[in-house]
């Protein structure tokens, strides 16, 4: 401590020895020092701070991203409930039996109409079922089909027209023959769990 004491003294009393002239050249460059070390302060400060805003405007945007996929994930949920309600509404509905009462109902001549279910279609993971018919119709007016196709859809929400293939009627230009898929969408019947066989006895 005393040796600081004496360095200070000692600096003290050579900076008294110096002219006026030194001494402001010498207050000068103690100012210019500070300032110097002031702005790579100042750059480093703002460096961090830089730093920190980027990753918590980074973080920011990562968490809304997750906030914007669970509303979108909360919607589809809803709107898959929504849809499952409505197809277990018309579990009822015979899908060729309605075909055929809608066309019935239009004075479509349902002798020439031939309907072949095709095979269903799902995937494991999902809990609805296609069930679909493939409908052809010949000799049938471009009013009467729209007409047909209309009532279909209109008869529930759980019933589309898939596929739609026409063409001109050779026999008559004025008419089409035209083939379409139907499709009836429903739930998947559940699984029983298989029942033990009578007389098994348990391993002890």
């Amino acid at each position: 401590m005393a040796a600081f004491g004496k360095k200070y003294e000692d600096m003290l009393a050579a900076i008294n020895r110096l002219s006026r002239r030194e001494k402001f050249m010498v207050g000068g460059l103690a100012i210019s020092f500070v300032a110097f070390v002031g702005f790579l302060v100042s750059m480093w400060v703002s460096s961090v701070l830089g730093g920190l805003e980027r990753r918590i405007d980074d973080k920011t945007g990562k968490l809304q991203q997750m906030l914007d996929m669970r509303q979108q994930f909360e919607q589809a949920k809803l709107a898959r409930k929504e849809s499952e309600k409505r197809i277990i509404k018309a579990r009822g509905i015979q899908l060729m039996g309605t075909l055929e009462t809608q066309a019935t109902q239009l004075g479509i001549d349902t002798k020439d109409m031939k309907m072949v279910p095709r095979s269903s279609a799902s995937t494991p993971e999902s809990r609805i079922e296609e069930k679909k018919v493939e409908v052809e119709i010949p000799h049938i007016t471009i009013d009467r089909l729209v007409d047909f196709l209309d009532q279909i859809e209109r008869k529930s929400e759980s019933i589309a027209v898939r596929k739609l293939h026409i063409r001109k009627s050779f026999r008559d230009p004025g008419q089409l023959d035209v083939r379409f898929t139907v499709s009836k969408f429903q739930m998947k019947k559940e699984e029983k769990p298989a029942a033990p066989e009578p007389g098994a006895a348990k391993a002890h």
